[in-house]
């Protein structure tokens, strides 16, 4: 027996129901592009704020590695960055408690921290492990930089949020590694093949599994500014010690 309101099958709807709770890690697709993220307001002034002449950014000379055969690397290219929290565990956010020693800590995290807070609901997302804003100026070319992965840490993401139009696409590969020894093993075979390739877009952001192997790539129109948040669903220290972040 069929029975409907307003175009709803109420029979069915508590089948749908469930399923929304069901929505975790595991059957969320591996890559989710949202336009329009936050308000247009909210845009304009991160965007404004990232441009202050008073703000100071760090520099890195090999924004991917540190390891001795990817210096003369090419794609182990320069970023500006500003390191808005780190910490060595994760923060909890829904009661803001720290599980580890915080590493990094910016009074402009306060600025940035809604925009963590548009993914609870979207990714199902229970824990911050880091976020920073990077900045790349204005290069000759699209050069795609070193693929790899933020971390392995299951249930985790890495979001990155689109500042501003630019081009300098993100390359998300369908290779991954679960630890650190596949991270090695990939890294060395250096063969990858597309999955998605994402272009940087004011209030845009792209959502993807932490285990991804994923590239960023220069600009050559307008300087790009995004911000990179790695966060996680579940926690678990001893899976963290294993999984930490291990690009710089």
């Amino acid at each position: 027996m069929r029975s409907a309101y307003n175009g709803v099958n109420w029979v069915q709807f508590p089948a749908v129901l469930l399923y929304c709770k069901k929505m975790n890690y595991n059957n969320l697709d591996d890559v989710i592009i949202f336009d329009d993220v936050i308000p247009e307001t909210y845009q304009d002034w991160l965007l404004l704020y990232v441009k202050r002449d008073d703000i100071t950014w760090s520099r890195k000379d090999f924004a991917i590695s540190d390891l001795p055969e990817h210096k003369n690397d090419p794609r182990n290219g320069f970023a500006n960055f500003i390191k808005l929290y780190q910490i060595d565990g994760v923060l909890d956010l829904k009661n803001f408690e720290e599980h580890g020693i915080k590493k990094e800590s910016s009074n402009l995290k306060e600025f940035f921290m809604p925009l963590v807070f548009y993914f609870v609901e979207k990714l199902k997302i229970n824990f911050l492990i880091r976020m920073r804003i990077n900045a790349v100026p204005v290069m000759g070319t699209n050069l795609i930089q070193l693929p790899h992965v933020d971390n392995h840490y299951p249930t985790s993401w890495n979001i990155i949020y689109y500042l501003n139009d630019t081009d300098g696409d993100t390359i998300i590969y369908n290779e991954k590694a679960h630890n650190e020894e596949e991270v090695i093993h990939m890294t060395y075979k250096d063969d990858w093949t597309i999955k998605k390739r994402i272009s940087p877009k004011k209030g845009r952001a792209v959502a993807f599994k932490g285990n991804l192997f994923h590239s960023s790539s220069l600009p050559t129109t307008q300087p790009r500014f995004v911000v990179n948040i790695n966060v996680c669903e579940n926690f678990n220290h001893i899976h963290l010690d294993k999984n930490r972040i291990n690009y710089v």
